[in-house]
């Protein structure tokens, strides 16, 4: 196990070796694709998703629940415009389902 930091979560977290290294990837892709600022963004998406989880009992981050998390978390499109109006509200109620780990759909 491995001891590792990301934003959005205060303390470090315990995660297999494999789980970390699918994280730092992960980063490094949005980095190289859309930009330190999304990938900064990305990792507090995945830090709160994290202190989520832990805060429920999950003991620690194993590679499967990296894999979840990583490939659902989503950063807004660089060229969408934030949604206004009926859509923003819903937009707002999805992501807060989706950080309780509702069924986001």
């Amino acid at each position: 196990m491995e001891l590792i930091s990301v934003a959005g979560h205060p303390e470090p977290v315990p995660a297999s070796a494999a789980a970390e290294r699918m994280l730092r990837d992960r980063l490094e892709t949005a980095r190289e694709s859309r930009g330190q600022q999304a990938a900064d963004g990305l990792e507090v998406l995945v830090g709160e998703r994290i202190g989520v989880l832990l805060g429920g009992g999950m003991p620690s981050i194993d590679v499967a629940t990296m894999r979840a998390i990583v490939d659902h978390v989503e950063l807004p499109s660089e060229d969408e415009d934030e949604p206004t109006g009926i859509k923003g509200a819903f937009q707002g109620f999805k992501d807060k389902l989706a950080q309780r780990g509702g069924p986001a759909r």
